[in-house]
């Protein structure tokens, strides 16, 4: 089968841009549950008129502008497809000064399907957030459409004798902290803060998937994986290939690349693989009228608007001259 190819009027430099497209929105979550304060969770979502539409899942401790989702969210926004990205509570946006937790990682991703989104689905999770949308396809069966998964890296870093080996890397007293049961934050090298702590590895074992038994998805997957990644061996894909039971499952492999996915043929192949779920698998269109709630209301004539702001204005200025209440017959 031929390798698919994206739309090549792509502009990718953009895609590298540390800011989002729209403006970012913020979700109470109501009080947590496992530490002190309230949850609040940033996202940035696109309303299309084309259906499924595209949820970005994130990786391990990564933010919402990287540009594996920017360039989602630019394919989105030309093409009229519905698309939302968040950044996890404790990360971007989304940070508290307490300790992250991967429960509320999980919760966070279900909040997306369950209120920020409606209809079909297509989750594209990189590396963790792979992982993450596995455990949301067993649990939306009715709404995941398709899953794209970059380097998935499912069940990693679950090893006890792996942690450790990440406490010899620090110095003697940090390590001794965090064996004591203190949560450090550190420096990575792909350029974020990650978490060390036995309370947020104890969480994540919650969560290990069997993947000695078919897993519950029941929609088209999509893999693509670099050869060269030093943190996931690419031949983990292929246990991922055996353990989903639907029958169009596929793999693409490249020989070059790292485990961040991010050189422009990356990005090109991330969409790619996107148009060729869009194009085999569509789904209805929404309503036009549906995606805004005023999309039925007659306009006002320009020049009339223009006429009520400035009125609106002057009264505003006349109201602060005043004792600060503002009186108007509008």
């Amino acid at each position: 089968m031929p390798l698919p190819t994206a739309n090549n009027e792509m502009k990718l430099p953009s895609c590298f841009r540390k800011h989002n497209l729209v403006e970012t929105q913020f979700a109470n979550l109501g009080k947590s549950k496992r530490r002190s304060g309230f949850r609040r969770l940033a996202y940035c979502k696109i309303e299309g008129t084309k259906r499924p539409g595209i949820i970005y899942v994130p990786g391990y401790f990564s933010r919402m502008y990287i540009a594996k989702a920017n360039v989602l969210e630019e394919y989105c926004l030309k093409n009229g497809y519905s698309f939302i990205k968040y950044d996890p509570e404790g990360i971007g946006e989304s940070r508290t000064d307490s300790e992250v937790s991967f429960t509320e990682w999980y919760e966070d991703a279900c909040y997306v399907v369950e209120h920020l989104t409606d209809g079909p689905q297509i989750l594209v999770g990189p590396s963790n957030g792979a992982w993450m949308s596995l455990l949301l396809a067993a649990k939306y069966p009715g709404r995941v459409h398709s899953m794209v998964m970059l380097a998935p890296a499912v069940n990693h870093g679950l090893d006890d004798d792996l942690f450790e080996r990440l406490l010899q890397a620090l110095d003697k007293e940090t390590a001794d902290r965090v064996r004591a049961g203190e949560t450090i934050r550190f420096g990575s090298n792909w350029g974020v803060e990650v978490t060390a702590s036995k309370r947020f590895l104890a969480e994540m074992k919650e969560f290990r998937i069997n993947m000695k038994e078919p897993l519950d998805v029941k929609c088209p997957v999509r893999i693509i994986h670099a050869m060269q990644d030093q943190s996931i061996h690419w031949e983990n894909c292929l246990q991922l290939l055996d353990a989903v039971p639907h029958e169009d499952v596929r793999l693409y492999l490249k020989k070059r690349g790292n485990h961040r996915l991010m050189a422009e043929e990356d990005l090109r192949l991330e969409i790619a693989v996107v148009e060729e779920l869009l194009t085999q698998f569509p789904a209805p269109s929404v309503p036009a009228a549906s995606v805004s709630a005023n999309a039925h209301l007659p306009a006002l004539p320009q020049a009339l608007m223009d006429g009520l702001m400035s009125e609106m204005g002057k009264r505003r200025t006349l109201a602060g001259q005043g004792r600060g209440l503002m009186r108007s017959k509008l």
